[in-house]
């Protein structure tokens, strides 16, 4: 069989058509080699992914015992303020009360341009005088809240700025308590 130069120019063509269309695609090794590759990268993110996970794991439990520590602490000095309350509470009288606060205002110079008043009596401490502002008022009657074995604040101080209306009386956060207990003035 002859061929015709024609016909072999079809086939030559044909072929190297083939030919660069097969070049122009990957071949099974190819493909296998790519998906080889992107399964090793999957696995390594994988892997990069999981070591992330357990350091925030380790990191999640070493925050649990460090929050567990803490709240142990938290509660033992609960306890210790529970005991020391109690201790101050069966030792406290209303002489050591008045005596203690008395002494608290008189000592405090923001008070120095005040006369109050204090009268103990089961605990309760009542506060009468003057004080020259609402907020040496405020920070007289947290003075006395403050002092441990107070039970109540019964805040009766006036401001005297020149204004004596019943908005500036204290009221009282107790109501009114009987002032047979000790008690005394200061010029504080």
């Amino acid at each position: 069989m002859t061929l015709r130069p024609s016909r072999f120019i079809v086939i030559a063509c044909l072929m190297l058509a083939t030919l660069i269309a097969a070049g122009c695609s990957e071949s099974p090794q190819e493909k296998y080699n790519d998906a080889t590759s992107n399964l090793n990268d999957a696995k390594k993110a994988r892997k990069q992914a999981q070591e992330k996970v357990a350091d925030a794991r380790e990191k999640v439990q070493d925050a649990q015992k460090n929050l567990k520590q803490a709240q142990n602490k938290l509660q033992q000095a609960r306890q210790k303020v529970i005991s020391a309350t109690q201790a101050v509470n069966q030792t406290v009288s209303d002489e050591v009360l008045f005596r203690t606060l008395q002494k608290k205002l008189l000592d405090n110079d923001e008070f120095s341009k005040s006369a109050i008043s204090v009268g103990v009596n089961q605990r309760v401490v009542t506060l009468t005088g003057t004080v020259p502002d609402q907020d040496t008022r405020k920070k007289a009657v947290q003075a006395v809240r403050s002092q441990p074995g107070v039970e109540s604040v019964n805040d009766q101080l006036q401001v005297s700025n020149g204004k004596n209306d019943a908005s500036q009386s204290g009221g009282g956060d107790t109501g009114q308590h009987d002032n047979t207990g000790q008690s005394g003035a200061g010029n504080s």
